[in-house]
């Protein structure tokens, strides 16, 4: 949960106007956040004015410990300012969002909303006005006896978005489970599928699934199942770019041909004779764009298929195969 407090303990009202409050304010939009994985703030000073800067929010005490009937003839008119100023005032509920013991057990079930709701409550409140300015959120904050304006991007305070969505369906919480057996096994259907109903809602998603996908441990033994792992991902960002999937046969060599032809992904049009292997090569055209692949089957430790682009294939011009 994020926080903020006076560290005086003495009684303060900020001396300032309405139109220096809102200076500063739009101001704040372009302060400096701290160091990623750092937890200290970041002091500053604008006209006069401190504050500091939290990993969510760049804070501006207004009042602390004061009366509060101070505290309101101190917002009143800021409140007023920044209707003429910013023209359209929202309405924050910081009681709806809650981040609990579900959504740590749950990162699919996390509403990032939950992070400023607990800042606001921190401060007393249970609802806060705000507006929107150059990208970002301007919170007013009243809490009785203090009151605070913070400014912070204007994403944390929409609902959730696709990114959100796409880690609610069943395959984005497995990939987001940190549990090895469901991570592999959406792992897999990934792999396998061309099915733009169950790669679609992934896209989004992508950033959330690899900085919690960092965190877990998938083992493998003769291949680390991270790199299975990034090799779904890998197909995931295919398809947002719209590309054929078939470009990703390259980087994974645990693209059974058979297996291929089956999900009906590649037809194999000819053979190549290999002289390293048992068996000959096989030329493989892509069903989705034509692309033709000449793959290369071993047995080593365990199976592998070697996907190699031959040119011509993309064109649609023939390749002379046997």
């Amino acid at each position: 949960m994020v926080g903020v407090s006076d560290p005086t303990g003495d009684e303060t009202v900020v001396d300032a106007t309405p139109e220096q409050v809102l200076a500063v304010a739009e101001q704040m939009v372009d302060l400096p956040w701290p160091a990623d994985g750092s937890d200290d703030d970041l002091p500053w000073v604008l006209d006069g004015l401190e504050g500091t800067s939290l990993w969510l929010a760049h804070v501006l005490p207004l009042a602390a410990r004061a009366e509060p009937a101070q505290v309101r003839a101190l917002l009143d008119p800021l409140v007023a300012l920044a209707d003429r100023r910013w023209a359209v005032r929202h309405r924050f509920d910081a009681t709806a969002h809650t981040d609990d013991a579900r959504t740590m057990a749950d990162p699919s079930a996390y509403d990032r909303r939950s992070a400023p709701a607990g800042m606001v409550r921190s401060l007393g409140a249970s609802t806060a006005p705000w507006w929107r300015c150059a990208g970002h959120a301007v919170l007013l904050v009243d809490g009785g006896d203090r009151a605070a304006l913070l400014v912070l991007p204007v994403e944390w305070m929409g609902r959730p978005g696709a990114a959100e969505a796409a880690l609610a369906t069943p395959l984005g919480r497995d990939l987001v489970s940190g549990d090895r057996a469901r991570v592999l096994t959406a792992v897999w259907e990934v792999i396998r599928t061309r099915d733009p109903a169950v790669l679609g809602p992934l896209v989004p998603a992508l950033p959330a699934i690899r900085e919690v996908a960092d965190d877990a441990d998938l083992g493998g033994a003769l291949i680390s199942n991270r790199t299975h792992l990034a090799h779904a991902l890998l197909r995931v960002r295919l398809h947002g770019e719209g590309a054929c999937l078939c470009l990703a046969y390259p980087d994974h060599q645990l693209y059974d041909v058979v297996k291929e032809v089956d999900r009906g992904h590649v037809t194999v049009v000819g053979t190549v004779p290999n002289p390293r292997q048992w068996e000959d090569d096989r030329i493989c055209a892509c069903t989705g764009c034509g692309r033709r692949y000449q793959v290369e089957q071993g047995d080593y430790h365990y199976p592998w298929w070697a996907w190699t682009p031959r040119d011509g294939g993309a064109s649609g011009e023939p390749d002379e195969v046997g």
